[in-house]
């Protein structure tokens, strides 16, 4: 009797070492199964906007079924990163929905530093490669994200894609600079300061297999602009960007090719979705 008592002690033992090493692998709440995503896209607002202006992109992306999570993303005027969630197994392309609350800040050394910490983040969650979407000064912090990191690192995701609404590479508004001629080559016959602070941003797209859509809007007619950027001044990114990397841009006219109307645009979210779909 005494025999039979200890083989079944030992096997309730046993029963319940399995039980709970069974639940130490079972996956908990929130992190979900299947295989964890490696590639996600992230949105950069303009100057004095929000995540607000990334929303119809993101969840027109979501109901086109390109992604099914969206993540916000919060930089606190000190710089403090804080992400609403982290990249989950199951999940596909996780769209990453960046606020910057210093959204007048144009020192762009400073806006790298964050989108820096963003990235290496990122990186930590299983990210591998990235695809960059900014609108205005969007643009702007990822240009100076990528001038600043010219060759891979194996702390940052690479950047596959990158798309940019109605960037103002060579100044903006009434500033002569931002209208003066392009030729075939996007480089500008006037260059402001802003285009030449941008000189080693050439580095990175011959260092980098990029591709690259330009999207810019014309809401004016006959002065070529979107009320706030002139064509002209969205061209010039063709300049910087060479071979490996790719660039192709695209003119969408009528009253919803204004500035701000562009990221509401439906013409805009269709070409996201084809640009980031497409290898």
């Amino acid at each position: 009797m005494m025999k039979k008592s200890k083989v079944l002690l030992s096997l309730l033992m046993l029963g319940a070492v399995l039980f709970i090493g069974g639940l130490a692998l079972w996956p908990r709440s929130g992190q979900g199964e299947g295989t964890k995503p490696t590639n996600a896209t992230v949105f950069f607002h303009g100057y004095g906007s929000s995540r607000n202006a990334e929303k119809t992109m993101s969840q027109y992306l979501v109901k086109k079924k390109y992604s099914s999570q969206i993540i916000n993303v919060t930089v606190s005027k000190n710089g403090e990163v804080h992400f609403s969630d982290q990249a989950q197994r199951g999940k596909k392309n996780p769209l990453y929905l960046v606020q910057f609350n210093d959204n007048r800040n144009v020192n762009y050394a400073k806006t790298n530093q964050w989108v820096t910490s963003i990235m290496r983040q990122i990186h930590q969650q299983g990210i591998h490669s990235v695809n960059l979407i900014g609108h205005s000064m969007g643009n702007m912090a990822i240009v100076y994200y990528l001038k600043n990191h010219v060759q891979p690192s194996d702390q940052l995701p690479s950047v596959k894609k990158e798309i940019d609404i109605a960037g103002h590479f060579n100044s903006l508004g009434a500033d002569p600079a931002a209208q003066s001629e392009v030729d075939e080559a996007g480089k500008p016959s006037i260059q402001s300061s802003s285009y030449q602070a941008l000189s080693g941003l050439s580095a990175y797209y011959q260092h980098n297999q990029t591709k690259v859509l330009n999207i810019f809007g014309n809401s004016t007619g006959a002065s070529h602009s979107d009320g706030t950027v002139p064509n002209n001044s969205s061209k010039t990114l063709r300049s910087f960007v060479t071979a490996p990397s790719q660039y192709e841009e695209k003119l969408l006219t009528g009253k919803d090719a204004q500035h701000s109307r562009l990221h509401e645009n439906q013409q805009v979210n269709q070409l996201l979705f084809d640009f980031l779909t497409t290898n």
